[in-house]
């Protein structure tokens, strides 16, 4: 009786065992493609963003397209007129960037901090600090941007304006590459994005001519390792913008924006460099190095990304500076070509062919300078009515009017004279008539034109032709033939 009590405990346990082994061996075989997917996910995923928290208590807050800006309290300042200040500025900063780089997903949280202490505080956290000390800085913690308003209203508007911008480029880039840009590009793509300063970047050139002369130039390699290298800020932040530079000059932000959202998938910057360039990255890296003798002799002069700006191009031509404007304007069409804004294409296509009017009515004024020094009055009047017809498809400022009626007056004084002239020799022919010539040939000599030819000194100019008060005060080149 005990001996069957015990076996049927026995078979009782093994029965629960084999059961438990069971469900044990079922939990393990579903489970096993959630751990091999973990194990082969890559390192560091894109996390969604939380939702944005609210700001401290006290703080204003305003919201512009892009952007929503809190500002702390006890200044003489509120999110609503910092955001008048400098809202517009931001939201064109994050229209321009996300031309070439994903857009946000949300607007960036701007904080605003009114003393030394609240804002050192705020960024004591930060993950990624600028090589420099900087008044604005990108990823703080709390929010997107942090601003140091004290600091900030001490510089020149474009200094806050490219401290906003730098701060901009690192949100969005390092978004687009969930958080995998290296330093190199992250700070080179930041201060290239700034508006130019001509100080500034020849200052970049200059340092990297002496690293580069001295046997120092910093390798891509080194300019993008995790750790920081040893060097003066200045020094790494010149290199860095010298490789964005270079890499927008010779293949475009378009292609610069693919390599670092392809980041965001692969973490070894080199191979997704090789794929989106299509070269080796220690190819791309000699080419670079073969390009600094033109870019430090005058080539660092060009930014591509300051041609999304066409109002220089604008004063340029309403100013009358045609060539030039369409030199501006030319950087602009490359620019929107290569990001294929139709829109803005078209604008910059509007802008040259107002340039092509102005220049063609350049062409027509300088010939008719030209036919007045030769005494061709016929043409200089008909070279002025074409030069007209241009200026009159130009606003209404860019016609040098003054100078227009001086070398018609001119014109007109001449085919009057050239006309009497011409009556007195041919009174001259005949004895009978010799007292009609000789009026005529006194009153030719009398006129502007006749009294020009006999003492005239120097060649016209557009100067002396818009400045003299009288025909008679007026004096060109000697007559010819």
């Amino acid at each position: 009786m005990r001996l069957c009590s015990r076996t049927g405990l026995t078979r009782a346990f093994l029965g629960r065992l084999t059961l438990a082994l069971s469900i044990v061996t079922l939990v393990l075989t579903s489970a096993a493609p959630l751990v091999a997917a973990w194990q082969t996910a890559p390192p560091s995923l894109p996390i969604p963003p939380p939702p944005p928290a609210d700001p401290p208590e006290g703080f204003t807050s305003a919201e512009t397209e892009h952007a929503r800006i809190h500002v702390e309290p006890g200044a003489g300042t509120d999110a609503v007129a910092f955001a008048r200040t400098w809202g517009l500025l931001i939201d064109d900063g994050l229209d321009q960037i996300g031309s070439f780089l994903p857009p946000l997903r949300d607007k960036i949280d701007v904080y605003v901090y009114v003393s030394e202490e609240s804002y050192s505080a705020a960024i004591a956290a930060t993950r990624w600090r600028e090589p420099e000390a900087s008044d604005v800085q990108a990823n703080p913690g709390r929010g997107d941007i942090a601003v140091n308003a004290i600091a900030l209203a001490r510089r020149t508007p474009l200094e806050a304006e490219n401290a906003l911008r730098h701060a901009m480029s690192h949100v969005v880039a390092r978004e687009a590459s969930g958080g995998r840009i290296p330093r190199g590009f992250d700070e080179g793509l930041a201060a290239y994005f700034e508006r130019p300063v001509a100080a500034r970047l020849a200052r970049h050139a200059a340092l990297v001519q002496n690293a580069r002369s001295g046997g120092d130039l910093m390798s891509w390699s080194d300019l993008n390792r995790p750790a920081a290298p040893d060097i003066p800020p200045p020094v790494l932040m010149a290199h860095a913008y010298s490789m964005v530079a270079f890499l927008i000059d010779r293949h475009g932000p378009r292609v610069l924006g693919e390599f670092i959202t392809a980041l965001a998938d692969e973490p070894d910057w080199r191979a997704v460099l090789r794929t989106t360039y299509s070269r080796a990255p220690n190819e791309l890296e000699a080419q670079w190095e073969e390009s600094l003798p033109r870019w430090t002799a005058g080539g660092w002069r060009t930014n591509l990304l300051a041609a999304f700006d066409l109002q220089p191009a604008r004063e340029l031509l309403e100013l009358g500076h045609y060539a030039t404007a369409r030199r501006e304007l030319e950087q602009s069409l490359r620019l929107f070509t290569d990001l294929g804004d139709d829109e803005g294409i078209a604008e910059v296509g509007t802008l040259l062919g107002q340039t092509d009017t102005g220049l063609q009515a350049e062409t027509f004024m300088s010939q008719a300078q030209a036919a007045l020094e030769h005494h061709d009055y016929n043409r200089a009047q008909t070279l002025l009515q074409q030069a007209r017809t241009q200026y009159d498809r130009l606003s209404a400022a860019q016609e040098p009017t003054e100078l227009i009626a001086a070398y018609d007056e001119l014109a007109q004084a001449g085919m009057q004279a050239a006309g009497d002239l011409e009556n007195a020799r041919q009174q001259s022919l005949r004895w009978a008539d010799y007292p009609m010539a000789r009026a005529s040939t006194l009153a030719w000599v009398t006129t502007p034109e006749g009294a020009r030819r006999r003492r005239c000194s120097k060649p016209l100019t557009r100067a002396s032709a818009a400045s003299y008060s009288s025909l008679a005060a007026w004096r060109c080149s000697p007559r010819r033939g």
